[in-house]
């Protein structure tokens, strides 16, 4: 069933079709955050309104089956109810993976929610962030989330063998030095590391422009880096990068990241023939923020609907979410991981552009 369904999907999404519903979801669960991230403002943000573990129920069971949610934040271990929204979740929607992004500086709360889903770790995946080794990340995150705490975290992880990975934020030139100790330090675990490129800002995680359309940082060709950037050889990272790919162990996850180190750096090259498939937002990609609210995606934060207050098929077929798809129709592409792998997925276009292994 699942098979068809995701058929279906691709065929919809290919020509400008709706899928019946969506299978892939991304939930803040929270904008609260210990971090202080420089490239992320959520630590700034009031927290606002968060759907509780009943409303969580509800609204997954309005969204129906899903391939994979992704529950971030803010931090989302700072919500001492996540193993009970996260069991929700899991009831509701059976997703075949639950992917939780952290900071890692509460060893404590990841461990307890593993443990309240011990039942459920197959579908289990866990994302620790780094932004370097050591003082790098330290300077960047702050004190309450440090290098010391997010290893701390992925060693408990990776002891109890559960699927946990790091996730390198490349935030600045020294970030970017630091990748090899990043990735020598996680060797020593077995831990896989994915690099990803920080943006010059967004429209979900930047105060300014949070419930806008950020366009100005989705062009056609070319990356808007982080300005800590600036004069750096991304490139020349990007391409070293691309070269270990044949080192990753999954055939799934080396598919995966090459495809983006693949479009990342043909678009830091400007190269516009690599404009990326066609965007799933508002498709086969859902968002949710804390209080229940349809945003478009990543650089868009106009609301489509209110999934805890309306039905499904009322945000999800209304007037405002066929306008805001046409948005999405128009937009000449990004290149965040976040939206380019979920698109890449559900366009086939992952499939497609599988070629040698290496």
């Amino acid at each position: 069933m699942r098979a068809v369904r995701y058929a279906l999907s691709v065929l919809h999404n290919r020509t400008g079709g709706l899928p019946e519903r969506p299978s892939w979801c991304t939930y803040l669960v929270s904008y609260r955050c210990n971090a202080r991230c420089g490239m992320c403002d959520s630590w700034r943000m009031k927290p606002g309104e968060e759907m509780g573990v009943e409303d969580v129920a509800a609204v997954f069971a309005k969204l129906g089956p899903l391939d994979v949610v992704r529950l971030t934040g803010g931090e989302p271990f700072l919500r001492p109810d996540l193993p009970d929204l996260a069991l929700a979740i899991l009831e509701a929607s059976r997703p075949l993976v639950l992917h939780v992004t952290t900071n890692g500086s509460r060893v404590d709360e990841v461990l307890r929610y593993a443990t309240a889903l011990r039942k459920h770790e197959r579908r289990l995946a866990f994302l620790v962030s780094l932004d370097g080794a050591g003082a790098v990340h330290d300077a960047n995150r702050g004190a309450d989330a440090t290098h010391a705490q997010a290893m701390d975290t992925v060693r408990a992880l990776s002891s109890r063998g559960l699927r946990v990975a790091i996730n390198h934020t490349v935030i600045s030139p020294g970030s970017m030095q630091d990748s090899e100790a990043i990735r020598a330090e996680a060797a020593e675990l077995g831990v896989e590391v994915h690099v990803v490129v920080a943006y010059a800002e967004s429209a979900t995680y930047g105060l300014k422009l949070r419930g806008q359309r950020a366009e100005h940082l989705i062009v056609p060709d070319g990356y808007p880096l982080h300005p800590d950037l600036e004069g750096a050889d991304v490139v020349g990272f990007v391409e070293r990068e691309l070269a270990r790919i044949g080192q990753v162990r999954s055939t799934v996850e080396r598919i995966a990241k090459r495809y983006y180190l693949r479009g990342l750096l043909a678009r830091l090259r400007h190269e516009k023939s690599r404009s990326g498939p066609p965007c799933v937002a508002l498709r086969s990609h859902v968002r949710l923020l804390p209080d229940g609210r349809v945003p478009v995606c990543q650089f868009n934060g106009e609301i489509a609907g209110d999934l805890r207050t309306q039905g499904f098929d009322e945000v999800w077929r209304s007037a405002r979410a066929r306008e805001l798809r046409g948005w999405v129709d128009r937009c000449p592409g990004c290149w965040a991981e976040c939206e380019a792998l979920p698109s890449a997925i559900y366009t086939g276009e992952l499939a497609r552009a599988l070629g040698p292994l290496g």
